[in-house]
């Protein structure tokens, strides 16, 4: 490098506003017209070499990367004589000390691939005429850049403020990393918890907006400290405003295209399903195999225009920058002319380029494809997946109570998930909380109260609506007498004794209900014991958090949290013989793709709508539908 410089600025979208002095403030839609001219101009000056780029990134991430890390994380937890990853069961062994050193191995593999691969975008897009040695001497010096100790803060942003958010870049690699859904749906249950979260995702939205040039300001600038340069570039609503204004109209066009990819990707399916059925599961396969290959390179182009955005924003607005920090460029030998700005063409020896993108496009659709024959085929099976109402149907009826069992009743849900809780006096209560506040709006635990007590007490919801809290033997009685059976789970509320299993089997026993029902909890003593002392009980093992492997447990079927309820883990199960649910699905894209993947259960506060998408999966013929699903799948995965 020649020593880094505040750099001139050129090419069409950036010289007219830098240069011209009446353009120093042009407004908001001005600003956003030019950050989208800039990234529109980079995109198609990247051209071939961009779209080689985001299909090798892509195959490489899903093909290499993310297969090695997983096989090295699950590894690293055999190393520490983990089995699989419980966290409500967590007993790690002598070797625990060798598989945090791994574990935080692999965390910094993944920042080291994930910001190179956001810098080999970030370069190509504002030098797209660099040459190979070039482009490898700037990988070079991001990742020297990157062993810096201010890196530190660009590994929280990247692996946690921007997938929380999803303003801005987006990689495979932090696919997954949210609130998970058990936790965001408890907090919507209450006006003030509900608020808190509002005011905390809105926090976050905001913080993001600030930091979006982060990326850019690190690799394209000489800061130490690229957060904060972030930080200062938009401080400004003239600054910001058009920067999100400019990012969701990028996101808006590739939601359409999406789309339109969808449509385009099920007409020969459909077409097939009306002249030849038998040969619906071949197109369909290799339907989906090409779209796999488009939704790629349609997701890199968007996710390259959105870069182009905030590349666009940190050389608009490069004057704003502290005066120790100047923009990069490039060693003279770099391939990068003073003239040779982002509307500059490709050079002549690129011209294989296409060619060899379009020949990768094209093997890539056709393995995807032969390896998608199985998986259409196992999709289009009818679902035979069982529907348990979460605490009942509570559009019904306050949660765990017998007005929102009849409502699961009424509209065929198959079992009804349930929780007991034991009180003060050594009965069981059917109950959620530990706490009764939520509910009743007395501040006042299970564990203080005895039986009577507390069914004495009335329950509400922000629906409106009003029940008593029942007895187990209330509502185990009723659920009988309607013919609805019992998912039981049994929660601890600390005053629960330590044959709290034993009370629970007598009772009801001495009910005659006790085969009626089916049994889980998160509690992996209290399922060992029932298990122990009635193995002739339908018993499972709930876990929020699951990963690597199915636990070592004795239990008859698993109860996963719809956040790490993958395919992996329902595989897993189906290797250990053991059932497998998925909690809490309330989003109609989960639960049509736990009904196609066959799961055993799911649970969920609307049963209603997954007993319809049972019903109308069970009727369909033909591929086209399956195929819908399989692609809206994709589409939501990139």
């Amino acid at each position: 490098m020649g020593g880094p410089r505040r750099a001139s600025v050129t090419g069409p979208p950036y010289t007219e506003s830098m240069s011209n002095t009446e353009h120093r403030r042009p407004g908001i839609w001005r600003e956003t017209g030019a950050l989208l001219r800039g990234a529109m101009v980079s995109v198609r000056a990247g051209g071939a070499r961009l779209a080689a780029l985001i299909l090798v990134s892509q195959l490489l991430i899903l093909g290499v990367a993310l297969p090695v890390m997983g096989w090295t994380f699950r590894e690293a937890l055999r190393a520490g004589g983990i089995h699989g990853l419980d966290l409500g069961n967590f007993r790690p062994g002598a070797g625990f000390p060798l598989t945090a050193a791994l574990i935080v191995v692999i965390i910094l593999l993944a920042f080291w691939l994930l910001a190179l691969q956001f810098t080999a975008l970030v370069v190509l897009l504002r030098w797209p005429r660099m040459t190979g040695r070039g482009f490898m001497r700037e990988l070079g010096r991001v990742t020297r850049k990157l062993a810096r100790p201010g890196s530190v803060t660009l590994l929280l942003y990247l692996f946690l403020l921007l997938p929380l958010t999803g303003f801005g870049f987006a990689s495979t690699f932090t696919r997954g990393i949210a609130i998970p859904a058990f936790i965001s749906g408890e907090l919507m249950k209450t006006v003030s918890s509900a608020v808190a979260l509002a005011v905390f995702v809105l926090a976050l939205v905001l913080l993001n907006i600030r930091l979006a040039l982060t990326v850019p300001a690190f690799v394209l600038t000489t800061t130490r400290r690229p957060a904060r340069s972030s930080w200062r570039l938009t401080r400004t609503l003239r600054h910001s405003v058009p920067l999100v204004l400019a990012v969701v109209a990028v996101l808006f066009v590739g939601g359409l295209v999406g789309f339109a990819l969808v449509l385009i990707a099920i007409m020969p399916t459909v077409f097939f399903d009306l002249v030849a059925p038998g040969a619906s599961h071949v197109v369909a396969a290799y339907s989906l195999g090409a779209a796999q290959v488009a939704g790629f390179m349609i997701t890199g182009v968007f996710t390259a225009l959105v870069a182009g955005v905030l590349i666009t924003g940190v050389r608009r607005w490069s004057d704003r920058l502290p005066d120790d920090v100047a923009l990069i460029e490039p060693a003279e030998g770099a391939g990068v002319t003073a003239t040779g700005g982002a509307g500059s063409p490709a050079p002549q020896h690129h011209r294989s380029t296409p060619v060899l993108v379009a020949v990768g496009a094209l093997v890539a659709a056709a393995v995807f494809g032969s390896l998608g024959l199985d998986t259409m085929q196992r999709l289009s099976n009818t679902p035979e997946t069982l529907v348990l109402g979460h605490r009942g149907f509570p559009e019904g009826g306050v949660e765990n109570t017998i007005s929102s069992l009849d409502a699961a009743a009424e509209v065929e849900a198959d079992l009804v998930e349930m929780d007991i809780m034991q009180t003060k006096d050594g009965g069981f209560v059917v109950m959620h909380d530990a706490n009764l506040e939520r509910l009743t709006g007395e501040n006042v635990d299970v564990k203080d109260l005895t039986l009577d007590e507390i069914t004495a007490m009335t329950v509400h919801d922000l629906e409106g609506h009003e029940d008593a809290i029942p007895s187990l033997a209330e509502y185990a009685t009723h659920a009988h007498e309607i013919g609805m059976p019992l998912l039981i789970e049994i929660k601890l509320s600390g005053a629960e004794t330590d044959d709290h299993v034993d009370m629970l089997v007598a009772e009801l026993e001495e009910l005659d209900l006790l085969h009626a029902n089916i049994y889980h909890s998160l509690d992996a003593p209290s399922v060992e014991r029932l298990k122990l002392i009635r193995p002739d009980l339908t018993v499972g093992y709930t876990m929020a958090f699951a990963a690597v492997d199915v636990p070592d447990t004795t239990a008859d079927f698993i109860v996963i949290e719809e956040w790490t309820a993958t395919e992996q883990m329902q595989a897993a199960a189906e290797r250990a013989g053991l059932g497998f649910m998925a909690w809490t699905l309330n989003d109609a894209p989960g639960m049509r793709e736990h009904l196609r993947r066959g799961t055993d259960g799911i649970i969920t506060d609307h049963p209603d709508q997954v007993v319809e998408l049972r019903g109308e999966m069970q009727q369909e013929t033909g591929l086209s539908d399956v195929l819908i699903d399989a692609l809206s799948r994709f589409v939501t995965f990139v």
